[in-house]
Order: C-alpha cells, then sequence, then structure tokens
C-alpha cells in the first residue's frame, strides 16, 4: 500500500497512474509514427521538397482492414491524362512501417495515356500507405491512407507451394481489353508467376528464415516504345501482378522483361488486338 494513503485512494491513486500511462504511450506511438515519414521516409527520398497532400493528382484506394496481410489491393487512380507536355513521371509507393517502405517506384510515360495503376502488397502492421506522384516539372504530389493488417511480410509460405512457386519463375500472364471510356487506350493486367520471398519467412521444416528471392525490376514496352518501368522489392505480393492502361489503338507486341533479386532475367512477349 502506498505510504499514508487508504486502500481505497491507493487504488484510484494507481488506476490514475495506468490512465495516464496509457495516454502518454498512444501518443508516443502516434508521434513515432509520423516521425517514420517526417523525419526518415521524406528527408531521404524527397529532401526540403514541397509535396502537396491530397487528391488533385492521384488518389490510392486500399481496404481500411485487409482480409489477406499478403495480398492487399491497392489502386492508384490519376486524376490527368498522360500527354507530352503533362504526365506523371514517377511513383513512388510507400509502406511506412515495412522492413522495406519503398514497395515501389514506378517509371512512367505519356505512351501509357493515363497513370492508373494497381498491384497487390504485403503489409506487416498497422501503417499509413503513400502515394507519391512527381511530375514531369518535379512538382510532387502525394496521397495517404491507413490499413489495419499485419503478418504480410512474414507469413511462411507452404513448403509445397514454394518448391511449385519456384518451378513456375519467369511465367508470365497478360492480358488486355479496351477501355471503353477511351478507345486510344487498353487496360493491361500483367501476372508474373514469382514467390516474392521476403528473407523474413520461416521454414516450417528447419526453423530457418528462407532466403529473400523477389522481383527488383519489370521493364514492359508496346510496339517497341517504352510504357512502365517498375522497382519493386518485398512489399509486393507473391505472384506479382500490374494493371494499367497504355495506348494500344492499332494493337501491336507488349515485351515484359523481369528482373529478380538472384539475377535471373526472362521476357515474354505478347500479342495485342487492335481496338
Amino acid at each position: 500500500m502506498l505510504t499514508g494513503m487508504t486502500t481505497t485512494a491507493a487504488k484510484t491513486f494507481l488506476a490514475l497512474l495506468a490512465v495516464l500511462w496509457a495516454v502518454n504511450a498512444c501518443a508516443v506511438g502516434e508521434q513515432s509514427e509520423i516521425d517514420l515519414w517526417q523525419s526518415l521516409l521524406r528527408a531521404k527520398y524527397f529532401q526540403a521538397r514541397e509535396i502537396t497532400l491530397g487528391k488533385s493528382i492521384v488518389e490510392m484506394r486500399l481496404p481500411v482492414r485487409a482480409e489477406d496481410a499478403g495480398v492487399v489491393p491497392l489502386s492508384i487512380d490519376a486524376k490527368i491524362p498522360q500527354t507530352d507536355l503533362r504526365y506523371i513521371k514517377n511513383l513512388y509507393v510507400f509502406v511506412d512501417k515495412n522492413p522495406k517502405p519503398l514497395a515501389g517506384l514506378f517509371h512512367l510515360t505519356p505512351e501509357l495515356g493515363q497513370a492508373d495503376l494497381a498491384m497487390r502488397l504485403r503489409i506487416n502492421e498497422y501503417t499509413n500507405v503513400r502515394v507519391v506522384a512527381e511530375m514531369n516539372n518535379g512538382d510532387l504530389h502525394m496521397d495517404e491512407g491507413y490499413t489495419r493488417a499485419s503478418g504480410g511480410c512474414s507469413e511462411p509460405p507452404p513448403f509445397l507451394k514454394l518448391k511449385e512457386a519456384r518451378a513456375r519463375i519467369g511465367e508470365m500472364q497478360f492480358r488486355a481489353v479496351p477501355d471503353p471510356q477511351n478507345l486510344d487506350t487498353a487496360l493491361g493486367q500483367l501476372i508474373i508467376s514469382h514467390p516474392n520471398v521476403t528473407g523474413l519467412q520461416l521454414d516450417q521444416r528447419t526453423r530457418a528464415f528462407i532466403p529473400a528471392e523477389y522481383v527488383t525490376k519489370v521493364v514492359i514496352n508496346f510496339n517497341g516504345r517504352h510504357i512502365m518501368t517498375a522497382e519493386t522489392d518485398i512489399s509486393v505480393s507473391e505472384d506479382p501482378s500490374f494493371r494499367f492502361f497504355f495506348k494500344a489503338k492499332h494493337g501491336g507486341t507488349l515485351e515484359a522483361q523481369m528482373t529478380d533479386s538472384n539475377g535471373r532475367e526472362v521476357t515474354h512477349t505478347f500479342a495485342v488486338d487492335a481496338s
């Protein structure tokens, strides 16, 4: 018992201390989350450059609570078309609290027509997710959101599934459909077979960490013209999937080249019908 206090008073005092500790811990947690972006990520990638927060250039969509932390859908809607005079040059996707927060850096060109993107992410814990759009004139615009998911980077893959996934590394699927709102463009989806092992997953038999093995770069060209390059890391889900627009009115050939962290390079070509 605290000296000089009755039992009731002591209990009340201890309860008050507990409440104050909880409030302080919450405040510290919120502050550290802000600092992670403001003091670390923002400074590392953009130094002191001005970043406009809002949805005037890009709008990000992801679930508030993810059903599966290993496969969290993210879509990015561009509010402007890609033209030679004005276009989104780079898109940065950050998952603040992931082991490697920069999930992807996407180098875009006017050949897309529209800079919308969709992909699937691994989320390791409750976190903010951010998309920063860098315009061809250097202006920066950011949209952000919060998602409740955990364990996506460390969830171990079943041994047999991993063995099968490794046997399929580099296989690709691609399909394209005309964009009903713009007959000059098509909506394409590229799926790359790859286990995208994070290096944080345990082998259930040996209890040792499985060595990291993931897609690091995807280069996409259409009829010999560069459309997009994706530089990715462990935050992208197994079997990376990218949905994007591209100018395909007259049809032609789409070429996709994948490189992974083990140095594999695989290229596939796909015929695209005229719209």
